[in-house]
């Protein structure tokens, strides 16, 4: 990391550490007084609370699992299917109506059917998850096959490769980056729709413990909650951002 980079981080920080003192001052006062907004100090507080009775853990946890469960569901079936619909043109062409057409459907969209299907329960909130990010990493897929070089392809048909071996040995190394920029959006999705999953009468999780501190009416709660969102989506993309950059510097060139 260089120095301007440094310099633009202490920058950040000092923007965040602002943010902080201005939520802690603009609300102390009208809190003590009965306003509803409670200032960082006493959400810390409620953290901490939280966090000594177990609260916090097994919230993450819940909320982890599902999302891995969510994103590796419809990761999977996008990558499989993009493979194919990117190799396999008319297939692309037969099933594009199809995925034009339910692809602007919102997942929030699915929720009474999702009721009326699955219930209230661990598969219904997987379900969205999943739908969510099947259609981004569905067409980065079909775009990462597109993007070989048509000659890399016909010299293995001339050869007289198999589909597999053109798969195992062209199609997928090529198409890497794109899968793991894909995975890395996907990834972003998914935990945007946790929270909304999360809502449909489950019982964990951090969807389910800024529910449970609405009714509660404990905004404390559910800005500790909205928090904890907020960094481990950061870390999560972080995460997916060092993988992506892996990969780019293994197989950028293929």
């Amino acid at each position: 990391m260089n120095r301007k980079n440094i310099t633009f981080r202490i920058i950040s920080l000092m923007l965040i550490l602002g943010f902080l003192l201005f939520w802690e001052f603009s609300t102390h006062e009208s809190y003590l007084e009965g306003g509803e907004l409670p200032p960082f100090s006493i959400v810390f507080q409620t953290f901490i609370e939280l966090l000594y009775n177990g609260v916090i853990q097994e919230s993450i946890l819940a909320s982890l699992i599902r999302f891995i469960l969510g994103l590796t569901i419809g990761s999977t079936l996008g990558i499989i299917l993009g493979l194919l619909l990117g190799r396999f043109i008319p297939l692309e062409i037969t099933l594009e109506p199809f995925i034009q057409f339910f692809r602007p459907i919102s997942p929030i969209a699915w929720l009474p059917i999702i009721v009326l299907w699955f219930g209230i329960g661990e598969i219904g909130a997987i379900f969205i998850i999943a739908y969510a990010v099947f259609f981004p990493i569905l067409l980065l897929s079909i775009s990462g096959v597109r993007q070989i070089q048509p000659t890399l392809l016909m010299m293995a048909n001339n050869f007289g490769a198999s589909e597999w071996i053109i798969f195992k040995h062209i199609i997928l190394p090529g198409t890497f980056v794109y899968i793991a920029s894909g995975l890395k959006l996907a990834a972003s999705i998914a935990w945007i729709h946790l929270v909304a999953a999360e809502m449909l009468g489950i019982q964990s999780g951090l969807g389910y413990l800024i529910i449970d501190g609405r009714n509660l009416l404990r905004i404390d709660i559910v800005l500790v909650a909205m928090l904890l969102i907020g960094f481990l989506g950061f870390g999560l993309h972080y995460l997916f951002s060092i993988l992506e950059r892996y990969i780019r510097s293994k197989l950028g060139n293929l």
